[in-house]
């Protein structure tokens, strides 16, 4: 879990309060909160004349969170990159039963790649997979509860804050099961299963398209189903596995989505990915709530993480032919500090009747990311 400085830490009602009466209210306190991702890829395409090296700022984001009075909480972020705002976790939060309800813009609960902080995921990009099938964020109403070794996560939900849709928007219902049969510090089984169901309303399309997992230089799309239209519903489904075993850990998660089309065939698109890490100054990844985090060094000198990872995804089927890619991802991170780090992939794409047909990309990318 990131921590935030004690300089940043603001509670606006106690200033306000010091200052007109000379006393201190204990609530509502307000907590500034951001991150900035910087990237740089080295790109080498055999087909592809769009793919280049280049760099970005990946995520530029800023926002405030705290505490309204005993029972609510609330967050509101926005991410800056790219020159406009936009929306990330707007949301109200309070407990009730033994769980919390969430209203407003989140992460819909599927994925275990997906539902991990981009400051804690192992590698620079989440998997192909994962940014293709699922859902991230929307609004809608959540609810999210834990029971021993079982935790469980629902929500309802429609568009994203800055998505603007057609007719009637769209209504879906996600949930998310998660089983640990161990979680004692540092060693962790986890498995998980979730499913989410959508009504496409009035929109009826959809395009699936994905990078060879790395943005910078135009964050071109080598894999691409084009526009399917007379889509009336998705159904998704995701499988999760992980272990971890002290500075060794190790996941793989498949995830799936069915496009029911009206009077056609219903094609079916999806993929898997495999992964292991190991931290060499011997940290573990912390974990909470179905959710890996992120590595605290433990020393002065730091952290340092090998990793490598397996990625496929297929947008063939039903006489739709988007591509299919396969990925191996070789990673080192060294974590200055839990909140800042630097990190290096080498990733060898191989695609097959993508947009450019059959190619071979291979990417050096770095990023240097920190957080507060």
């Amino acid at each position: 879990m990131t921590t935030k400085p004690t300089w940043i830490k603001l509670s606006l009602a106690t200033a306000i309060s010091v200052a007109a009466t000379g006393t201190a209210w204990a609530q509502p306190e307000f907590d500034l909160r951001g991150r900035a991702h910087f990237d740089a890829a080295f790109v080498d395409a055999d087909q592809n004349p769009e793919l280049g090296s280049g760099a970005l700022l990946r995520r530029g984001r800023l926002g405030v969170d705290g505490d309204l009075n005993d029972d609510w909480d609330f967050q509101i972020e926005y991410d800056f990159a790219g020159g406009s705002a936009t929306a990330n976790d707007v949301r109200l939060r309070r407990s009730l039963g033994p769980g919390r309800l969430i209203i407003g813009q989140v992460k819909v609960p599927m994925g275990l790649n997906e539902l991990a902080s981009s400051n804690n995921i192992t590698f620079i990009e989440r998997s192909a997979p994962s940014n293709l099938v699922v859902d991230s964020r929307r609004l809608g109403l959540s609810y999210h509860m834990s029971q021993g070794p079982v935790t469980f996560q629902s929500m309802v939900y429609t568009k994203a804050i800055n998505q603007s849709t057609a007719g009637n928007d769209p209504v879906g219902v996600a949930g998310r099961v998660v089983f640990n049969p161990v979680n004692d510090g540092g060693n962790v089984i986890h498995l998980g299963l979730s499913a989410a169901v959508e009504d496409l309303g009035t929109n009826g399309s959809v395009r699936l398209r994905e990078r060879p997992e790395s943005r910078p230089a135009n964050g071109v799309r080598v894999i691409d189903t084009g526009t399917i239209n007379n889509v009336s519903s998705t159904a998704k489904f995701g499988l999760e596995l992980a272990y971890q075993a002290g500075p060794f850990s190790a996941e793989a998660e498949y995830l799936n989505v069915n496009l029911d089309r009206a009077g056609v065939s219903s094609p079916s698109f999806g993929g898997y990915h495999v992964q292991a890490s190991y931290v060499l100054t011997g940290e573990s990844r912390s974990y909470s709530g179905g959710v890996f985090g992120g590595i605290s060094p433990s020393g002065s000198k730091g952290a340092w993480e090998v990793a490598a990872r397996y990625s496929s995804a297929d947008l063939d089927d039903s006489g739709i032919v988007g591509g299919g890619m396969d990925n191996i991802t070789l990673g080192v991170n060294y974590y200055v500090s839990s909140n800042l780090r630097f990190m290096g992939n080498l990733i060898f794409s191989d695609v097959t009747d993508g947009r450019f047909g059959d190619e071979n990309v291979n990417i050096f990318l770095m990023r240097a990311a920190y957080s507060f």
